[in-house]
């Protein structure tokens, strides 16, 4: 039953009928003439693109005159083409100059769920299949320009140099889409459902981020304000925000959870405010490090003592903590007096821990345990 589960999942029934364009990408979403479970079948478009964009290895079936040729690749997503490198001979080539029209598969997920009797163990997995054509690109510039889409699909910021040499050397495999079709597990929506976490305090309501947060977490990192005591710098693409939140929203999958960031709203104008999060050590030490970051123009409202103190109280009451901890800049005298008014004590002083443009600075570790809620 397991088995038959994971290939199924991994193996969609693929066939296809009428199509549409996605908004301005060209690339044609089919529906199934049949899939045994219509409800696991994935329509929407936003989904379908996220999948090809957050995904990481794609695997390509070529011919090979009446037998199937299947290969993994690491690969780049970008206006409905995937790009691969590869040398420029090879098995994969010879047979691509025959026949171009390929299958691939790719999965935004596929973890399998244990259970104590065998037959209710499953999967969760969101996973697309599609159809088109393979060029092979020698232009030296269309070279570097499918390098840069496969660097920065996984991760590496824009504007990368390449060695003329390296670029001489490889050439770019560019899989242009003309079917697709997406399909999740059954369990997807209750297995994500269940694990999500939201907080509400008086006037704001915290949600944990989804990939559509994106543009908003990434806008909030670009304002100088909320960089002045960030380790991290501010990006320079939305791509590196994208890798810094990826953990937080693959982990929400996970039974037990390791980190978890939420995006913050206004109660009463529903406008989204700031960034907050908590990464949890393991269950022995039952400890949890917050954070949280606002849109300056909703500093001074009080909003960091009540992100604060509910993030707290979230600590201590669903985690179940001993203890709930935080870090900051000695200079960043803001959240010092957020951190003390939420309650929390000043513990100690780490000497020239944090990294920040180019200088090392202090930060005072703060923290609160179980037991100072006690009368």
């Amino acid at each position: 039953m397991l088995i038959y589960r994971i290939f199924y999942a991994l193996g969609q029934e693929m066939k296809f009928s009428s199509y549409e364009k996605i908004n301005s990408v060209s690339m044609e979403y089919h529906e199934h003439i049949y899939m045994r479970k219509k409800n696991q079948e994935i329509t929407d478009k936003k989904i379908l693109e996220e999948i090809l964009s957050e995904a990481k290895i794609c695997r390509i079936a070529m011919s090979d005159n009446d037998k199937p040729y299947l290969l993994p690749f690491n690969y780049g997503y970008r206006d409905n083409s995937i790009y691969i490198h590869s040398a420029p001979e090879g098995k994969k080539i010879d047979l691509l100059k025959k026949n171009n029209y390929v299958c691939f598969e790719t999965e935004q997920k596929a973890v399998i769920v244990k259970h104590d009797q065998a037959c209710k163990w499953a999967t969760v997995y969101r996973s697309v299949v599609g159809y088109g054509n393979i060029e092979i690109i020698t232009d030296f510039n269309e070279k570097q320009k499918g390098l840069e889409i496969i660097m920065t699909h996984n991760g590496a910021p824009y504007n990368i140099s390449f060695e003329k040499k390296q670029v001489d050397t490889i050439v770019i495999l560019k899989l242009v889409i003309e079917q697709i079709s997406g399909k999740q597990s059954g369990n997807w929506n209750k297995i994500q459902d269940k694990n999500e976490y939201e907080i509400n305090s008086d006037r704001l309501y915290l949600r944990e981020i989804s990939w559509n947060d994106l543009p908003n977490i990434h806008r909030l990192h670009l304002y100088p304000e909320v960089d002045e005591f960030n380790t991290l710098g501010i990006p320079k693409s939305i791509d590196i925000t994208q890798e810094v939140i990826r953990p937080a929203i693959e982990d929400k999958m996970n039974e037990v959870r390791k980190k978890i960031i939420w995006a913050i709203f206004e109660k009463e104008s529903d406008k989204f405010i700031g960034e907050a999060g908590i990464t949890l050590s393991a269950n022995k030490f039952k400890l949890g490090e917050i954070y949280y970051k606002l849109m300056p123009i909703y500093w001074g409202k009080g909003y960091g003592t009540e992100v604060a103190t509910a993030l707290i109280s979230f600590g201590f009451g669903k985690m179940k903590l001993h203890k709930v901890e935080a870090g900051v800049a000695t200079e960043n005298i803001r959240s010092v007096k957020v951190l003390e008014k939420a309650g929390m004590t000043r513990e100690g002083l780490r000497r020239k821990i944090l990294p920040i443009r180019g200088e090392w600075k202090d930060n005072y570790h703060y923290a609160i345990v179980e037991d100072d809620l006690l009368p």
